[in-house]
C-alpha cells in the first residue's frame, strides 16, 4: 500500500470519521535516505495529546482550527489515516506501548492492576541499551513514579507530586462528606485539583531543559494532559456563548463529570453538550501551542531535522456516542481511533498520508527497528511505521482493541445512581477493526457489527444480517485472545490470504 500526495488546491482526506474529500491522487514514493544524528542514530521523540480524538484535528478534516502546529508537522511528514489503540483509556493504552503487548498480555487493566508490572520489559530499557539517553515528562497519573512508569527511564519528571495529590484527594472527600457532591464539584471546577493533569507548558519547558544539557542520542516521551477533563476554565477560544460556557464549567466541570452524567446523576441538555465540544477544543488548541513550542525549540537547537518527531494521543473523546462520555467503556471509532502523525525527512515525504490501517504500538516496533541501525528492518520488525513510504509495505489487515471491566468506576456510578444498569459495560470487550468493518464482542455474548464504508458513525449494527462476517471476525478474535503473555496473535500469511478470500467471496471486500 502506498502513500499518496493530495493534489495542490485539493482538500485532504480525513479518513473514516472526519470531514474532507476523497483522495485525488495515489502516488507511490520511494523510500527517501535515512538521515540521522552525529551519533549514526535518529533522535525519536514521542508527544502525545492525552484525550485527542482524530477527527477534532484540522490535519484530519476538522472545521475548526484546532492544531496549527500539528497541521505543520503532518505538512513535513507523514499523516496516518487510521491509527487505531489497543485500549480506549491511559493505563493499558500507555502499558501497550511500552511493551508491545495487547491488554490482556500485559495485565494492566486500569482497574484491579493500574501500577505496571516491574518485571515488564519496556521499550526505554531496550533503547538505553543501544546507547540512546531516554527521558519522559509525563502529566498523566498512570505514567508516573507510583504506577512504576519510570523504570527504564534514565530521566523521568512526573509533576504531579503524589503527596499533594493525596492530600488534595481526602480534602474532597471531606467536602463531600460534609457539604455534599455540589460543593466539592464547584472546588474542582475552581482549580483547587488544578494540578491534577499538571501543566503543559511546565512540561515542555521540561522536557526542552533536560534536551538542553542531553549530548547522546535520545528517546522521549512527553505527556500533555489537555484536552482531559478537568477544563481549564480560561480557555474559550472556541466558545460561541462564553457566558453558557463558564456557566458549563462553573457547574458540571469536573474531575468525575462524565461518570456523573453516565450514571443519570448529571443531565446535559444540547446546549451543554455543544459547549462541551466548544471548551474540548479549546483545550486541544492550547496544547497545540506547547507542542508547538517543543518542536520550535528542536528546530532552534539544529536537532529537528535528524529527529522522529510523533504526535499522537493514547485514546480519543467521546460526547455521547453509545451512550459514553469522556473516554473507556466503548470500542468504538470515536475512542480507539486516535491521530498519529510522523515527521522525519529521511523517512516519509513532506505532506504525505498513508490510508492503511495501523496499531498504535506499532510505535514500539518502529523505535526499536531505527535504534537498533538508524534504519527500517521489515524482517524483523514486519510492522515498523518507516516502511510507510515503501509502496509495497501493506500495513495490518486488522487491528485489535480491547475494554476490561472498569468495577471500581462502575461502582461509584451505583453509589451516585442506585437505579444505574451497566449493561455490557460490566463485561470485557473485544474488537477487531478491518479497513471495512468493526466487530465487538462483549464477555455476555453480545456482539456489534459495522459497516464502517456504509455507517462511518457506527449508528446500526449488522450482526444479525451477516452471520458469515461474523463468524470471520469471531474466528480471529478467539484467536487473538488465546494469545499468550508473550506474543500478540499475528494471522500469518496464508491465514490472512484465507481471511481475505472468504470476505471476498461474500462481496465484502474487493
Amino acid at each position: 500500500m502506498a502513500l499518496y500526495l493530495p493534489r495542490m488546491g485539493s482538500s485532504a482526506p480525513s479518513g473514516l470519521c472526519g470531514a474532507g474529500g476523497i483522495p485525488r491522487a495515489s502516488i507511490p514514493v520511494a523510500k527517501a535516505n535515512s538521515m540521522t544524528s552525529d551519533y549514526g542514530k535518529p533522535n525519536i521523540l514521542l508527544i502525545f495529546v492525552d484525550s485527542a480524538r482524530a477527527d477534532h484535528l484540522s490535519c484530519y478534516g476538522y472545521a475548526r482550527p484546532t492544531s496549527p502546529n500539528i497541521d505543520r508537522v503532518a505538512s513535513e511528514g507523514c499523516l496516518f489515516e487510521t491509527c487505531i489503540t489497543a485500549a480506549p483509556f491511559s493505563p493499558a493504552s500507555y502499558a501497550s506501548i511500552i511493551s508491545n503487548q495487547y491488554p490482556h498480555q500485559h495485565g494492566v487493566n486500569g482497574d484491579t492492576v493500574r501500577a505496571w508490572p516491574q518485571e515488564m520489559v519496556r521499550l526505554p530499557q531496550k533503547l538505553r541499551s543501544q546507547g540512546y539517553f531516554t527521558f519522559c515528562v509525563s502529566n498523566n497519573s498512570f505514567v508516573s513514579r507510583a504506577m512504576n512508569g519510570h523504570l527504564g527511564f534514565d530521566e523521568f519528571v512526573d509533576p504531579r507530586t503524589p503527596w499533594f495529590l493525596r492530600v488534595q484527594n481526602r480534602i474532597m472527600s471531606q467536602c463531600r462528606k460534609l457539604g455534599g457532591a455540589a460543593l466539592a464539584d464547584r472546588l474542582e471546577s475552581r482549580r483547587l485539583l488544578a494540578k491534577d493533569k499538571g501543566n503543559s507548558r511546565d512540561a515542555v519547558r521540561t522536557s526542552q531543559s533536560i534536551l538542553a544539557r542531553n549530548h547522546r542520542p535520545f528517546f522521549g516521551m512527553v505527556i500533555l494532559m489537555d484536552p482531559h477533563a478537568l477544563y481549564d476554565p480560561s480557555r474559550l477560544d472556541f466558545a460561541r456563548d462564553r457566558r453558557g460556557a463558564r456557566r458549563f464549567l462553573r457547574t458540571i466541570n469536573g474531575r468525575q463529570m462524565w461518570a456523573r452524567v453516565m450514571a443519570g446523576r448529571t443531565s446535559l441538555t444540547r446546549e451543554y453538550t455543544r459547549l462541551a465540544l466548544d471548551i474540548y477544543d479549546a483545550e486541544l488548541l492550547h496544547a497545540d501551542r506547547c507542542l508547538g513550542e517543543l518542536v520550535d525549540f528542536l528546530d532552534r537547537t539544529h536537532q529537528l531535522e535528524h529527529t522522529i518527531v510523533a504526535v499522537t494521543s493514547d485514546h480519543g473523546e467521546a460526547f455521547g456516542e453509545h451512550g459514553v462520555w469522556g473516554h473507556g467503556f466503548s470500542l468504538h471509532e470515536c475512542l480507539t481511533r486516535v491521530p498519529l502523525v510522523l515527521r522525519h525527512p529521511g523517512f516519509w515525504p513532506s505532506g504525505s498520508r498513508f490510508p492503511g490501517l495501523v496499531q498504535l504500538h506499532d510505535l514500539h516496533e518502529m523505535c526499536l527497528s531505527v535504534a537498533e541501525s538508524g534504519d527500517p528492518r521489515p524482517d524483523q520488525y514486519p510492522h515498523c511505521l518507516t516502511q510507510a513510504a515503501n509502496p509495497d509495505w501493506s500495513a495490518r489487515h486488522v487491528t485489535f482493541s480491547e475494554m476490561p471491566v472498569q468495577s471500581k468506576t462502575i461502582r461509584f456510578m451505583r453509589e451516585l445512581n442506585p437505579a444505574f444498569e451497566p449493561g455490557v459495560w460490566s463485561y470485557h470487550s473485544w474488537a477487531v477493526r478491518s479497513a471495512d468493518w468493526r466487530y465487538i464482542q462483549h464477555d455476555n455474548g453480545t456482539q456489534e457489527l459495522y459497516d464502517l464504508r456504509a455507517d462511518p458513525g457506527e449508528a446500526c449494527s449488522l450482526h444479525s444480517e451477516n452471520r458469515d462476517v461474523v463468524a470471520t471476525y469471531s474466528d480471529m478474535l478467539a484467536r487473538h485472545r488465546m494469545s499468550g503473555a508473550t506474543k500478540a496473535y499475528e494471522a500469518d500469511e496464508s491465514q490472512e490470504r484465507l481471511i481475505l478470500d472468504r470476505l471476498r467471496a461474500l462481496g465484502y471486500v474487493e
